[in-house]
């Protein structure tokens, strides 16, 4: 365990691991997910150095546990916040070829246990933190504790209203220096145009650079 994530694990847990006693095996893992192994991830992280990231819609955990071995790989004291209710977005409930990766007993998604099982089985437990809650109150917890993240991927909502807010919330907390990585970002706005239609609102078209679907921008001293 690094010290950044025993920092988080006493702040957001009390002190208990999230994953201790889980039970390998029981659940399946499954690696489906979307640019999950992104350049800006690895890359961004090689420039940063950060000693914490903040993912903002973690899905099955492919970006969280790429971005977690890519520290690891590197030795960074460096941790990864993975905020997510783990119930799913509205298209995860209207488009009927995601509704079985929700994976619902009783009527209730288990998600998040596919989540852990593929975070321990890659070997990352130790650079990993779950903070099952949504964005507005992740970020609520996070500036109570005095978390500021050097990098935020962003990857929830794609409904305008919803990256406004997530933009809104982490841009304040983000670490002076730090990125923002926002995921399906089309500059052209032909796929899931309302992300690029937030970022363009929030930042301008000056300030981002993309590619191959996500976006990022770096927070420079001394400017909002």
């Amino acid at each position: 365990m690094t010290a950044m994530r025993d920092r988080l694990v006493g702040a957001l847990h009390y002190g208990a691991d999230p994953f201790a006693g889980f039970p390998e095996g029981a659940y399946e893992t499954d690696s489906q997910g979307w640019r999950s192994e992104h350049p800006y991830l690895s890359e961004t992280i090689e420039m940063a150095r950060p000693s914490l990231i903040v993912e903002v819609g973690v899905w099955k955990g492919g970006s969280t546990i790429y971005m977690a071995d890519k520290a690891k790989s590197l030795g960074l004291d460096c941790a990864i916040v993975s905020v997510d209710t783990f119930l799913g977005a509205w298209e995860h409930w209207i488009i009927e070829q995601w509704r079985d990766s929700l994976k619902q007993k009783y009527g209730y998604p288990s998600l998040y246990y596919t989540f852990a099982a593929n975070v321990i089985a890659r070997g990352v437990a130790d650079y990993v933190v779950p903070l099952p809650i949504d964005s507005n109150n992740a970020a609520e917890v996070m500036r109570h504790y005095g978390f500021s993240p050097d990098i935020v991927h962003i990857d929830a909502g794609h409904d305008r209203k919803a990256v406004l807010s997530d933009l809104e919330l982490w841009w304040k907390l983000l670490a002076p220096g730090g990125y923002i990585i926002g995921d399906d970002y089309d500059p052209n706005m032909q796929v899931w145009p309302e992300v690029a239609m937030a970022f363009h609102e929030f930042f301008g078209t000056d300030r981002i650079e993309n590619f191959d679907g996500k976006c990022r921008i770096r927070k420079m001293v001394g400017k909002l």
